[in-house]
């Protein structure tokens, strides 16, 4: 026993030893900062580690001068006072349902008895003091190192719906890695930690600022998003909301003749009778899906198959559909969709796969138009439609313009106009048009029950968040169901 005790010890020694955990500490640094690609900060970020577990200088000098100078403990004092008045401020108007004059005088108020309190027990360095900042160092440690690894290694989602039915359940909660494509940089730096576009208790109120917005930029990856893989992304209609209706995409609710005749109307109805909030690329809704096709392939769905390049896609035994009777035209399996894996068993009902639109939903699929080839696309039988590639030049059509224009527009952010017959791009006419960004094309594995890129389109590559791994909890979201999913906790998700 003594012996597991001194060997105890002696590990708990060496990794406590301030050298090795300097080191450690260096080596990832230096990893992220060349990773980052900011190698630059290390001449100040090397010096600073080395003082504050090595030479402790910056420490000393700051304990001699609290001792020897009231002047600097009320400094020191007011300083953290102030950063914590103000941390206490940004977060009562975050979550404050409104800004108006309330939440101003309650920030006022608020910020002003915890600060002078702080101060005061800051500048005299009470045992209260002690106590308070070994709490807050250890918050605010916790929340960077937790932050850094969400932004750059993996985050946790929770499936919300059934539109990856099989693969993924309404209730799984999963391990999303961002490592695999590259982690995107933050575009939106300033938001509350740990949650995405709207704060705790108050889905209205934006968990972040966009007065401070980056452009997009990715770092390394280990792989690049193939066919197959099942990829979460920020949803590329998300940038404008109806907060009443999150659910439905703003410009599906334009595209729908309930709000009005017309699409000015429509627009005119939501603005005058609905709430609408307005996100940055990053802080859209995320989504997961599988990835059928990459930028530069030819996609085609021939009953309920797709076909990319020609060839069809690899089996998914989770993958489901709605079949119907082929004799009595019925739904067959309770109406419920049915996975690959087990049609065989309905094989005597003459199964066929029940995903056409009824003559009303016409325009519901990209490119949305009621008339042409297109408007007799379902869900079984789609395409062909080419997936846009960077460095691909494609000829410009009003046809083409209805699959192609919100890419070259909104994602590629080019102003376009079409008049007589022409395209303007930028101010100038264009006949042909070379795209910027490599796209995707996403499809839920409940094939019938997804609203995918069959409906609003491709996800261009600055969208990608990550590629999801590995389910590590699951639960029925229904009070009725069967609780805990025990089958489901740690598996991998194909």
């Amino acid at each position: 026993m003594s012996s597991i005790k001194e060997i105890y010890s002696k590990v708990k020694g060496w990794l406590t030893n301030r050298w090795v955990v300097f080191g450690c500490v260096v080596i990832v640094v230096a990893l992220f900062a060349i990773w980052y690609g900011a190698w630059w900060s290390l001449f100040v970020a090397l010096p600073l580690i080395f003082d504050y577990y090595i030479t402790k200088r910056i420490a000393q000098l700051h304990n001699k001068l609290s001792q020897q100078y009231a002047w600097w403990r009320i400094a020191w004092g007011a300083w953290c006072a102030l950063v914590f008045a103000v941390v206490v401020g940004v977060l009562i108007y975050m979550l404050a349902f409104r800004w108006n004059s309330s939440a101003i005088v309650l920030w006022i108020v608020v910020a002003a008895v915890f600060g002078y309190a702080l101060w005061n027990e800051i500048k005299e360095e009470t045992t209260i003091y002690k106590w308070l900042y070994s709490w807050v160092h250890a918050i605010i440690f916790a929340t960077v190192v937790a932050t850094l690894i969400q932004l750059y290694w993996f985050q946790m989602f929770v499936i919300p719906t059934g539109s990856m039915e099989s693969t993924l359940m309404a209730g799984d909660y999963i391990l999303v890695n961002k490592v695999s494509y590259g982690p995107r940089v933050p575009m939106t730096p300033l938001s509350f930690p740990f949650v995405h576009n709207t704060m705790p208790l108050n889905d209205t109120k934006p968990s972040f600022s966009t007065s401070w917005e980056r452009s997009y930029r990715r770092l390394a990856g280990s792989d690049h998003v193939k066919r197959g893989d099942v990829v979460v992304f920020n949803f590329p209609e998300g940038d404008t909301v109806v907060m009443e209706m999150p659910a439905m995409s703003y410009y599906e609710l334009l595209r729908s003749d309930e709000l009005g005749a017309t699409v000015a109307e429509r627009r005119e109805n939501i603005r005058n009778n609905y709430t609408i909030a307005v996100r940055p690329l990053d802080k859209k809704e995320n989504y997961i899906k599988r990835c059928v096709a990459v930028a530069g392939d030819s996609l085609a769905v021939v009953d309920g198959v797709v076909y990319t390049n020609g060839v069809a896609e690899r089996a998914v035994p989770t993958r489901q559909y709605h079949y119907l009777n082929g004799t009595t035209g019925r739904g067959i399996g309770l109406q419920r969709p049915i996975m690959d894996a087990d049609i065989k068993n309905y094989a005597n009902e003459n199964p066929m796969k029940a995903g056409r639109l009824a003559a009303e939903d016409r325009g519901m699929l990209i490119p949305h138009l009621t008339e042409g080839e297109s408007a007799s696309w379902d869900l079984d039988n789609f395409g062909p439609v080419w997936v846009p590639k960077a460095g691909e030049t494609i000829a410009l059509t009003p046809e083409n313009m209805a699959m192609y224009g919100r890419c070259i527009a909104v994602y590629e952010q080019r102003a376009v106009k079409q008049q007589d017959g022409k395209i303007y791009i930028d101010g100038e006419e264009a006949t042909e048009y070379t795209f910027l960004m490599d796209y995707y094309f996403m499809m839920g594995d409940n094939r019938h029950e997804s609203l995918d890129s069959r409906f609003w389109g491709f996800v261009p590559e600055d969208h990608i968040v990550g590629q999801a791994s590995f389910v590590w909890f699951s639960v029925d979201p229904d009070p009725n169901g069967e609780g805990v999913r025990w089958n489901r906790i740690f598996t991998k998700i194909e």
